[in-house]
């Protein structure tokens, strides 16, 4: 099936002359991160980290760098205080004893980069303080005076995430010291726009600063008090919208073309936790909600693509793929190509690819309701199957696919080479064992059936994700982190819930 797929869309590559040439990038990590957060954050896998999340929409990952920065390096900030008297006075220069070493690494860096990649300019991703300290790397718009090399001739574009681009509502408590203050005077807000360099700003919304009990420690009360302790230290006022870390409206940077996006935090953890989170801005739930802007600005994107996507009809393919089961990697591609738009792919992974509908991509009955029962489940026919009945005490073999309620993938079969859940309805003891959702919700399928099943987190991961464990349980560590991230912070959370859509391929 894969290899077939695969086929397929290598042909449909080549018949639609789909090419990716975008250029090299630098990320700037932020205050206090190290360089492998954005490779693998957390000691997560590779997979989950901003470089390989780049490589997957066309970035070419041997082109994509990250300042070379060390957790420990960022005592070097305290060099700050021989700064005299500047450190002291509030007058601080972002190139000076405490900031300076940060500027120069990436400087270095976007050298290197220009340099491996033949002369290509250098796109910059800066998160948090990487972000400011970017923008005083890129300077006067001068970066070589020895070398007569212009800034605009190293870099196109710089897009920070998260970053602060105000000073507090009281100057003499920024904890730069006077650093991005005169950052900000000497280059303010797109400074260097006149010279071709695009600036972007990043700036989340999904956390309001709220001093709560320090008793309260439920996710929200943490999330909430974390939230506003930043963003007193950062603007001065607690009791605000931002990412977590910032106020939203301190990461907006004038003249940037300014995106907000709601429900994403700043970090590679949720606030005032350890825990990883899959909704921060490099994550792979969430870059597709400001690359494709980023992109078609810098014009990376669009040519030759756009001016063909409207010669071919992509009619005669969806029965093609109408009734297969596609792997959530294809799914994702698709779905990536169609934030980037411009590819033709898009017409067809917008009708039969599309990773908003269940594994096998029917359209719904025209009278499919959907259906709560008693317990809070909810269940909806996307297609109703011929085959054998689901009942209590029948074994039952599924094809599966699992979100959460924002639309987050968590994992599904394909995504195990197509390895089906099997367990025995009704069954409450044991392995070969459903969730209660699951198998309430399933009762009443036919083989060939599909159906989405929406299970409040008190019906699925009660008992814990170990073996013999009511399933389906991912393997990778990855999702099973998503699942433990709603099962132990977000249980009370209203409308929280999983979304589970299945097919039914053998009943015995």
């Amino acid at each position: 099936m894969n290899s077939l797929l695969l086929t397929l869309f290598a042909l449909l590559g080549s018949i639609l002359n789909i090419v990716v040439a975008y250029c090299p990038v630098v990320i700037c990590p932020g205050f206090g991160n190290d360089s492998v957060d954005y490779d693998t954050p957390l000691e997560q896998p590779a997979e989950v980290g901003l470089r390989t999340v780049l490589s997957r929409r066309g970035f070419d990952i041997d082109a994509v760098y990250t300042v070379p920065v060390k957790r420990s390096d960022w005592i070097r900030v305290a060099g700050g205080l021989l700064d005299i008297p500047n450190f002291y006075t509030g007058n601080a220069l972002p190139t000076g004893l405490g900031y300076g070493w940060y500027v120069k690494r990436l400087k270095d860096t976007v050298d290197l980069a220009h340099e491996k990649s033949g002369g290509e300019k250098v796109l910059l991703l800066a998160h948090s303080a990487g972000g400011w300290l970017a923008r005083a790397a890129l300077g006067d718009g001068v970066w070589c005076n020895e070398r007569d090399i212009r800034t605009s001739d190293r870099v196109r574009g710089l897009v920070t995430m998260g970053a602060i681009h105000r000073v507090p509502q009281d100057e003499s408590t920024c904890v730069t010291r006077g650093a991005l203050k005169n950052t900000d005077l000497a280059y303010p807000g797109a400074f260097l726009k006149d010279d071709g360099i695009k600036y972007f700003s990043v700036g989340g919304a999904a956390v309001v600063g709220k001093m709560v009990e320090k008793e309260l420690n439920d996710f929200q009360s943490k999330a909430s008090r974390v939230a506003f302790n930043s963003y007193v230290a950062v603007s001065g006022k607690g009791d605000q919208i931002g990412d977590g870390v910032v106020p939203f409206d301190w990461t907006q940077l004038d003249g940037a073309k300014q995106i907000r996006l709601d429900d994403v935090v700043h970090s590679i953890n949720e606030a005032g936790t350890t825990m990883p989170t899959d909704r921060w801005y490099g994550s792979e739930t969430v870059i597709d909600r400001w690359l494709p802007t980023v992109l078609e600005e810098l014009e990376l994107i669009g040519g030759n693509l756009s001016a063909n996507k409207n010669s071919i009809d992509f009619s005669s393919w969806k029965n093609i793929f109408s009734n297969l089961i596609i792997p959530s990697n294809v799914q994702e591609e698709m779905s990536r190509r169609e934030a980037i738009k411009n590819s033709a792919v898009v017409v067809l992974a917008g009708s039969a690819l599309s990773t908003e509908s269940p594994p096998v991509h029917a359209t719904p009955n025209i009278d499919s309701k959907i259906i709560t029962l008693h317990s809070g489940v909810s269940i909806q026919d996307f297609r109703v199957g011929e085959g054998a009945l689901v009942e209590e005490g029948k074994r039952v073999n599924i094809q599966w696919s699992l979100k959460r309620s924002n639309g987050y993938t968590i994992d599904s079969s394909a995504n195990n080479d197509g390895v089906p859940f099997i367990f025995v309805v009704g069954r409450e003891n044991g392995g070969q064992r459903a969730i209660e959702g699951l198998d309430e919700g399933i009762r009443g399928m036919r083989v060939g059936g599909i159906r989405r099943i929406v299970i409040p987190p008190s019906l699925a991961f009660v008992e814990g994700l170990e073996d013999y464990k009511p399933g389906p349980i991912p393997e990778g560590f990855g999702p099973k982190q998503r699942i433990r991230r709603v099962m132990e912070n977000l249980m009370g959370v209203p409308d929280e819930s999983f979304i589970l859509d299945v097919k039914v391929t053998r009943v015995q």
